[in-house]
Protein backbone atom coordinates (compact mmCIF):
# COMPACT_ATOMS: atom_id res chain seq x y z
CA UNK A 1 0.00 0.00 0.00
CA UNK A 2 1.39 3.64 -1.08
CA UNK A 3 2.43 5.41 1.86
CA UNK A 4 0.69 8.98 2.22
CA UNK A 5 3.72 11.28 3.84
CA UNK A 6 0.97 14.23 4.37
CA UNK A 7 -1.90 12.12 5.84
CA UNK A 8 -0.20 12.63 9.78
CA UNK A 9 0.25 16.45 8.86
CA UNK A 10 -3.29 16.69 7.41
CA UNK A 11 -4.45 14.87 10.77
CA UNK A 12 -2.80 17.14 12.85
CA UNK A 13 -3.81 20.53 11.02
CA UNK A 14 -7.82 19.40 11.16
CA UNK A 15 -7.27 18.68 15.22
CA UNK A 16 -5.87 21.46 15.92
CA UNK A 17 -8.88 23.42 13.46
CA UNK A 18 -11.23 21.38 15.83
CA UNK A 19 -10.09 22.25 18.63
CA UNK A 20 -9.69 25.82 17.71
CA UNK A 21 -13.36 25.48 16.42
CA UNK A 22 -14.25 24.27 20.19
CA UNK A 23 -12.52 27.11 21.75
CA UNK A 24 -14.31 29.64 19.71
CA UNK A 25 -17.89 28.02 20.22
CA UNK A 26 -17.16 28.63 24.24
CA UNK A 27 -16.11 31.93 23.91
CA UNK A 28 -18.77 32.79 21.84
CA UNK A 29 -21.60 30.93 23.44
CA UNK A 30 -20.58 31.91 27.12
CA UNK A 31 -23.38 33.24 28.59
CA UNK A 32 -23.72 37.02 28.73
CA UNK A 33 -26.00 39.37 30.99
CA UNK A 34 -28.31 41.63 28.61
CA UNK A 35 -31.01 44.43 29.65
CA UNK A 36 -31.10 45.20 33.54
CA UNK A 37 -34.44 44.01 34.73
CA UNK A 38 -34.32 45.60 38.11
CA UNK A 39 -31.77 47.34 40.24
CA UNK A 40 -32.53 46.16 44.20
CA UNK A 41 -30.73 48.32 47.13
CA UNK A 42 -29.89 46.06 50.31
CA UNK A 43 -28.38 49.62 51.36
CA UNK A 44 -26.66 52.60 50.69
CA UNK A 45 -23.43 50.36 49.20
CA UNK A 46 -24.89 46.99 48.04
CA UNK A 47 -27.46 46.50 45.60
CA UNK A 48 -28.74 43.59 43.69
CA UNK A 49 -28.98 43.33 39.63
CA UNK A 50 -31.03 41.19 37.68
CA UNK A 51 -30.50 40.94 33.94
CA UNK A 52 -32.04 39.27 31.08
CA UNK A 53 -29.21 36.68 29.07
CA UNK A 54 -28.53 38.00 25.94
CA UNK A 55 -30.48 35.30 23.05
CA UNK A 56 -31.75 32.91 26.10
CA UNK A 57 -34.99 32.97 28.29
CA UNK A 58 -32.47 32.88 31.35
CA UNK A 59 -31.83 35.42 33.66
CA UNK A 60 -28.47 36.72 35.89
CA UNK A 61 -28.18 38.11 39.26
CA UNK A 62 -25.55 39.56 40.75
CA UNK A 63 -24.07 41.09 44.13
CA UNK A 64 -22.41 44.54 43.83
CA UNK A 65 -20.94 46.64 46.40
CA UNK A 66 -19.60 50.24 45.79
CA UNK A 67 -19.34 49.36 41.96
CA UNK A 68 -17.63 46.11 42.84
CA UNK A 69 -19.04 43.02 41.64
CA UNK A 70 -19.03 40.16 44.44
CA UNK A 71 -20.64 37.76 42.30
CA UNK A 72 -22.50 36.61 39.65
CA UNK A 73 -25.03 33.39 38.90
CA UNK A 74 -26.90 32.32 35.85
CA UNK A 75 -30.76 31.28 36.55
CA UNK A 76 -33.91 30.05 35.04
CA UNK A 77 -35.92 33.10 33.67
CA UNK A 78 -36.18 35.75 36.92
CA UNK A 79 -40.32 35.55 37.60
CA UNK A 80 -40.28 39.53 38.69
CA UNK A 81 -39.97 42.65 36.92
CA UNK A 82 -39.22 46.59 37.59
CA UNK A 83 -41.53 47.49 40.79
CA UNK A 84 -42.53 43.63 41.35
CA UNK A 85 -39.76 42.25 42.90
CA UNK A 86 -39.63 38.40 43.18
CA UNK A 87 -36.66 38.45 45.53
CA UNK A 88 -35.47 38.15 49.20
CA UNK A 89 -32.72 37.98 51.23
CA UNK A 90 -30.78 38.13 54.60
CA UNK A 91 -27.26 38.20 55.69
CA UNK A 92 -27.15 34.43 55.15
CA UNK A 93 -29.38 33.69 51.85
CA UNK A 94 -31.17 35.11 48.91
CA UNK A 95 -34.35 33.31 47.56
CA UNK A 96 -34.81 33.67 43.43
CA UNK A 97 -38.43 33.12 42.25
CA UNK A 98 -37.62 31.72 38.89
CA UNK A 99 -40.06 30.03 36.36
CA UNK A 100 -39.16 26.91 33.99
CA UNK A 101 -40.75 24.65 31.97
CA UNK A 102 -44.24 26.05 33.31
CA UNK A 103 -43.09 25.60 36.77
CA UNK A 104 -42.84 27.89 39.50
CA UNK A 105 -39.99 27.60 41.70
CA UNK A 106 -37.91 29.33 44.39
CA UNK A 107 -34.26 28.80 43.98
CA UNK A 108 -31.69 29.91 47.33
CA UNK A 109 -27.98 30.89 47.08
CA UNK A 110 -25.23 31.74 49.52
CA UNK A 111 -25.12 35.29 50.36
CA UNK A 112 -21.52 34.81 50.36
CA UNK A 113 -20.50 33.30 46.97
CA UNK A 114 -24.16 32.33 45.37
CA UNK A 115 -23.34 28.64 46.24
CA UNK A 116 -26.79 26.76 45.83
CA UNK A 117 -28.44 26.21 48.51
CA UNK A 118 -31.55 24.69 47.40
CA UNK A 119 -34.79 24.98 45.71
CA UNK A 120 -38.15 23.77 45.47
CA UNK A 121 -41.34 23.58 43.11
CA UNK A 122 -44.32 26.06 44.59
CA UNK A 123 -47.91 24.63 43.93
CA UNK A 124 -46.47 21.51 41.78
CA UNK A 125 -50.00 20.40 41.59
CA UNK A 126 -51.20 22.77 39.73
CA UNK A 127 -48.36 23.31 36.79
CA UNK A 128 -48.24 24.73 34.67
CA UNK A 129 -48.48 28.51 36.11
CA UNK A 130 -47.74 31.49 34.85
CA UNK A 131 -46.73 34.63 37.35
CA UNK A 132 -50.04 36.09 38.19
CA UNK A 133 -50.80 40.22 38.08
CA UNK A 134 -50.08 41.28 41.83
CA UNK A 135 -47.13 40.95 44.48
CA UNK A 136 -44.76 37.61 43.89
CA UNK A 137 -42.18 37.57 46.83
CA UNK A 138 -42.54 39.52 50.06
CA UNK A 139 -39.87 39.61 53.01
CA UNK A 140 -39.21 40.57 56.25
CA UNK A 141 -35.52 39.03 55.89
CA UNK A 142 -36.05 36.16 57.97
CA UNK A 143 -38.65 34.56 55.67
CA UNK A 144 -39.94 34.95 51.87
CA UNK A 145 -43.88 34.94 51.56
CA UNK A 146 -44.31 34.13 47.70
CA UNK A 147 -47.62 34.25 46.29
CA UNK A 148 -48.59 31.74 43.29
CA UNK A 149 -51.65 31.62 41.81
CA UNK A 150 -54.14 30.82 38.71
CA UNK A 151 -57.51 31.43 37.26
CA UNK A 152 -59.12 29.73 40.03
CA UNK A 153 -56.76 29.20 42.73
CA UNK A 154 -53.76 30.88 44.81
CA UNK A 155 -51.71 29.99 47.71
CA UNK A 156 -48.90 32.07 50.20
CA UNK A 157 -46.13 30.16 51.02
CA UNK A 158 -43.61 30.97 53.49
CA UNK A 159 -39.95 30.17 53.26
CA UNK A 160 -36.97 30.13 55.77
CA UNK A 161 -34.18 32.05 53.95
CA UNK A 162 -31.45 30.69 56.68
CA UNK A 163 -32.44 26.91 54.96
CA UNK A 164 -34.22 28.06 51.30
CA UNK A 165 -36.85 25.11 53.15
CA UNK A 166 -40.73 25.88 52.65
CA UNK A 167 -42.28 26.61 56.25
CA UNK A 168 -46.16 26.55 55.98
CA UNK A 169 -48.44 27.49 53.06
CA UNK A 170 -52.02 28.45 53.24
CA UNK A 171 -54.86 28.26 49.83
CA UNK A 172 -56.47 31.88 49.33
CA UNK A 173 -59.00 30.82 47.27
CA UNK A 174 -60.04 31.69 43.49
CA UNK A 175 -59.96 36.07 44.28
CA UNK A 176 -57.38 37.92 42.48
CA UNK A 177 -54.69 38.73 44.69
CA UNK A 178 -54.61 42.42 44.51
CA UNK A 179 -51.62 44.03 47.04
CA UNK A 180 -49.85 42.38 49.94
CA UNK A 181 -47.45 43.66 52.19
CA UNK A 182 -45.88 42.31 55.60
CA UNK A 183 -46.82 44.05 58.80
CA UNK A 184 -45.01 41.73 61.88
CA UNK A 185 -45.85 39.35 63.02
CA UNK A 186 -48.19 39.21 60.06
CA UNK A 187 -48.58 38.85 56.49
CA UNK A 188 -51.37 40.42 54.72
CA UNK A 189 -53.56 39.92 51.54
CA UNK A 190 -55.88 41.95 49.77
CA UNK A 191 -57.86 40.36 47.07
CA UNK A 192 -60.79 40.43 44.31
CA UNK A 193 -63.08 43.59 45.24
CA UNK A 194 -62.90 43.04 49.21
CA UNK A 195 -60.79 45.71 50.44
CA UNK A 196 -60.11 44.73 53.88
CA UNK A 197 -56.96 42.80 54.62
CA UNK A 198 -56.64 39.65 55.85
CA UNK A 199 -53.79 38.58 58.44
CA UNK A 200 -51.89 35.61 58.65
CA UNK A 201 -49.49 34.82 61.37
CA UNK A 202 -45.69 35.13 60.09
CA UNK A 203 -44.92 31.75 61.92
CA UNK A 204 -47.39 29.34 61.23
CA UNK A 205 -49.90 31.04 58.60
CA UNK A 206 -52.80 30.88 60.83
CA UNK A 207 -55.15 33.65 60.11
CA UNK A 208 -56.13 36.00 62.91
CA UNK A 209 -60.12 36.91 61.45
CA UNK A 210 -60.34 39.69 64.45
CA UNK A 211 -58.06 42.53 62.59
CA UNK A 212 -60.47 42.01 59.36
Amino acid sequence: MARIPWLGPLIAVVGIGVAGLGAWYMVHARPEPGDVIDTIAIDADTKFVISDEKNHDRSFIELDHKGEQLWQALIPHYAGEKGRPAIAWNDVAVTVRVERNGRAEVFALSMHDATKLGGFRLAPEHDPITVQPGPITLTDHIRSYELVGGPDWHELVAVDLRTGKALWKVDLGHWKIEDAGVQTPYVWVVQGTRKDKRWYNVLNGVENKTLN
